[in-house]
């Protein structure tokens, strides 16, 4: 009897976390958007004012849709590689587990947005997954795969500024 009830408690448990999971999905993609549409709008508006098209720094509402729609997209074409990697290369989450990292993903992009903090989103969902995947043990957590995406973070900034400056470079010798 002991047998049955183990089988039909988890799986009945997944079923019902599968179910939320739709609901933290949809408010990690909120708070996605809310914060990353935000540095887009900024950018765009900022040069805007800079090249004189807008008079004053106010976000107009094609800039708002269209940073929107580019998030949107970005996710829709490009994310899924992002969702499977956090998904299932990090730690095998099972749906209990997806529901708490997305959960704590959305709850501090919330907070984060309305404190006007802009943060990024992978690193909030990756630390959100690393915590749920390191309660089972530690060693449920795929440390080399954690390292190598830690790594890209910290050598994405210096090669993003090479690349800048190498552009601008250029662009001056042309001019």
């Amino acid at each position: 009897m002991t047998w049955i009830v183990r089988r039909w408690r988890p799986s009945r448990v997944d079923r019902q976390f599968r179910k939320l999971q739709l609901l933290s999905a949809a408010a990690y993609s909120l708070g996605h958007g809310g914060n990353d549409a935000q540095k887009t709008m900024g950018i765009i508006t900022g040069l805007l004012v800079a090249s004189g098209f807008l008079k004053t720094f106010a976000v107009p509402l094609w800039v708002i849709l269209l940073s929107h729609a580019a998030i949107a997209l970005g996710t829709l074409f490009g994310g899924w590689r992002i969702v499977k990697t956090m998904g299932t290369k990090i730690t095998k989450l099972q749906p209990i587990g997806g529901f708490c990292a997305e959960t704590a993903g959305a709850v501090t992009l919330v907070g984060a947005t309305l404190a006007g903090i802009p943060v990024s989103t992978t690193h909030t969902i990756t630390g959100a997954i690393i915590g749920v995947g390191s309660t089972k043990r530690l060693s449920a957590v795929k440390w080399g795969v954690a390292g190598r995406i830690v790594w890209a973070w910290l050598l994405t900034i210096p090669i993003s500024a090479a690349v800048a400056a190498a552009a601008y470079l250029l662009i001056a010798r042309i001019l």
